[in-house]
């Protein structure tokens, strides 16, 4: 996938282990400001709605599970503001984590009364995404979003008593924060208590992330590169496949490429593969030998520098998106 040259640069990135990012203040403030005043407008003189216009919402039940009401985002807010949110997701996944693939996302509304329990999306996505369109004024509380810490939450707390925040961590819905999580780890949305106004309840966008190929941008086109990363997919098949098997997860490799076709810096700029035993320690050394090939690849000449993210994903594959 060719990158536009202002996506190549990252930004400020978070360790690249991280499965829990938050992000506050992530569009800027009147673009935020017009996904709520659509909100804000839809449930405007309620007195006067009517079937044609209200009849949106599927009240998600799934007993001991889901509690919530969600919709196609653009049957409240202008497709084009969604189209906006998505793209900026989009170009902010492609520099954290080297994922391209964006959902379209569902709005979600969370009323008194209204939660998920701990589960997890393991096939859904590599990480979900939440970002809040929830006014910071309402009158209800809960509806925070919980997620679990990684690790072994029984062995971790043996001889220590704990509760709440020593399993988990809390996010408040803050208008305008992005929360992007590992979607293997579980998670969960705290009970909404108080006004049953919808415009007091948690309004979210939410979906998931997942590759969508290498990201190339710069001098040199994603065909002309596509050799040279067959060849590191390809030995690092022959050389670690067997080893390999063991993980699950994607590890996203930024590289940059010289004119001269030499790759001039390898570095890991996400790195989300587990293994199922949590004592193994082979896996940063394996890591380090994936990236040593990287550097080793040869590209054909250019005029320019080219830069190269490449997701590579171990274990079980994704459900397809329909």
């Amino acid at each position: 996938m060719a990158v536009p040259e202002a996506s190549a640069a990252p930004h400020a990135a978070p360790d690249c282990r991280a499965g829990l990012i938050v992000i506050d203040d992530f569009l800027p403030l009147g673009i935020a400001a017009a996904l709520r005043d659509d909100i804000e407008i839809h449930f405007h003189e309620p007195h006067a709605h009517s079937a044609e216009t209200h009849q949106v919402w599927n009240y998600w039940f799934v007993p001991q599970l889901y509690t919530y009401l969600r919709t196609a985002p653009e049957k409240l807010i202008a497709v084009e503001r969604v189209r906006g949110f998505v793209e900026a997701l989009r170009a902010r996944s492609m520099s954290t984590l080297g994922l391209a693939g964006v959902s379209w996302p569902f709005l979600s509304l969370y009323v008194d009364g209204c939660r998920q329990s701990f589960h997890n999306d393991a096939r859904n996505g590599r990480f979900g995404f939440v970002y809040s369109l929830t006014a910071d004024s309402r009158r209800s509380v809960g509806g925070e979003t919980l997620v679990m810490h990684d690790g072994d939450a029984l062995r971790g707390n043996l001889a220590n008593p704990a509760a709440g925040g020593s399993f988990y961590e809390t996010i408040a819905p803050s208008f305008n924060r992005l929360i992007l999580f590992d979607d293997r780890r579980p998670h969960a949305v705290s009970p909404v208590e108080g006004s049953m106004d919808p415009l007091d309840g948690r309004f979210v966008l939410h979906g998931h992330l997942r590759e969508a190929g290498p990201l190339v941008s710069g001098a040199l086109s994603p065909a002309a590169v596509a050799r040279s990363i067959a060849t590191l997919l390809q030995t690092t098949a022959i050389h670690a496949g067997a080893r390999l098997s063991l993980y699950h997860g994607f590890l996203s490799l930024r590289f940059s490429v010289e004119p001269s076709g030499r790759v001039a810096q390898c570095d890991v700029l996400a790195d989300r593969v587990l293994h199922r035993d949590a004592g193994n320690v082979e896996w940063e050394p394996l890591r380090q030998e994936i990236v040593d090939r990287a550097a080793e690849l040869s590209f054909p000449r250019a005029a320019g520098k080219t830069i190269i993210v490449l997701p590579m994903t171990f274990g079980e594959p994704l459900t397809e998106i329909e």
